[in-house]
């Protein structure tokens, strides 16, 4: 009996000194070294829209107050420049207009008559017949009948421009982003209307922080990415202003600071971009040598 108890004993002992020996020989085992990881070459990273190059992205409003009577375009719609987009209740200066262009009708038929009077009355007074009285009046007539066709003129060219302003075209070739109004609404003057945008010219602007900058050159390789879309891009920074400013978009990186002064560098794309106006994404640019 007092041999088993021993036993006992002894196998809880000898199990936790081969636990200790076995743990020994694990920690002298080579560990299987840390997945690698990707280096960033140094590479810049930061983020930036989608936009338009100058003058290819144009909201387009109207001087003249009044009804919208009608749009002859609807949204995502390709217009040409010059195409009449939406039109701004005319009727009342169209019918000022008809008005003038009767008048200048009118006196136009009066003002023959009176230059065959003159002729005649020189006529009769080259032979002795008339006065030269009645020339004269004759021709004071006539002078104040060119006059007031010159003023009807005058009157119907201002009509025909003030009708001009109430039509709103496109100033380029591109197609209708968006409509800021519809027909039967009062706009007022200097209203946006319609905005139209050439989506063949488009870039990257990128907000690049400002301790970044002595990396950046004109050239530089970029890779482009947006969030949602698996595709990867590539562009080249064109253009580096020569001021800084503050960041408009907000870091995807929530340690990254937000009061850092940044550089929108300008970056066109290497091929075509199939992203939206506005869409945000997210850029690494090799640093310049």
């Amino acid at each position: 009996m007092k041999t088993s108890s021993a036993l006992k004993l002894f196998i809880p002992l000898g199990a936790s000194v081969a636990l200790i020996a076995f743990a020994a020989v694990r920690r002298n085992e080579p560990r299987p070294a840390p997945p690698a990881v990707p280096k960033d070459s140094g590479w810049i990273r930061c983020e930036g829209r989608l936009a338009a190059y100058p003058g290819a992205d144009v909201t387009v409003g109207t001087d003249q107050g009044g009804v919208v009577s009608g749009f002859s375009v609807q949204e995502k719609e390709t217009v040409r420049k010059g195409q009449l987009l939406a039109r701004i209740d005319d009727r009342e200066q169209r019918a000022s207009l008809q008005a003038a262009e009767a008048r200048i009708r009118e006196q136009g038929a009066e003002i023959a008559f009176q230059r065959n009077e003159v002729a005649r009355r020189q006529r009769l007074v080259a032979s002795g017949v008339l006065d030269r009285r009645a020339l004269e009046d004759a021709q004071t007539q006539l002078e104040l009948l060119e006059a007031k066709v010159q003023e009807a003129s005058s009157e119907a060219g201002q009509l025909r421009s003030l009708l001009a302003k109430r039509e709103v075209r496109a100033p380029i070739n591109g197609v209708v982003l968006e409509r800021f109004t519809n027909a039967g609404e009062a706009v007022s003057p200097g209203a946006k209307v319609v905005r139209v945008a050439d989506l063949s010219r488009t870039r990257i602007e990128a907000e690049v922080d400002e301790f970044d900058l002595s990396r950046l050159h004109i050239g530089s390789l970029v890779e482009i990415a947006a969030e949602g879309d698996s595709g990867r891009w590539q562009g080249r920074v064109e253009e580096l202003p020569d001021a800084v400013g503050p960041r408009k978009l907000k870091p995807e990186d929530p340690a990254r600071p937000t009061d850092i002064r940044v550089l929108l560098v300008k970056i066109a794309p290497l091929g075509s971009l199939p992203l939206k106006l506005g869409q945000k994404v997210e850029l690494r640019i090799q640093p310049g040598a």
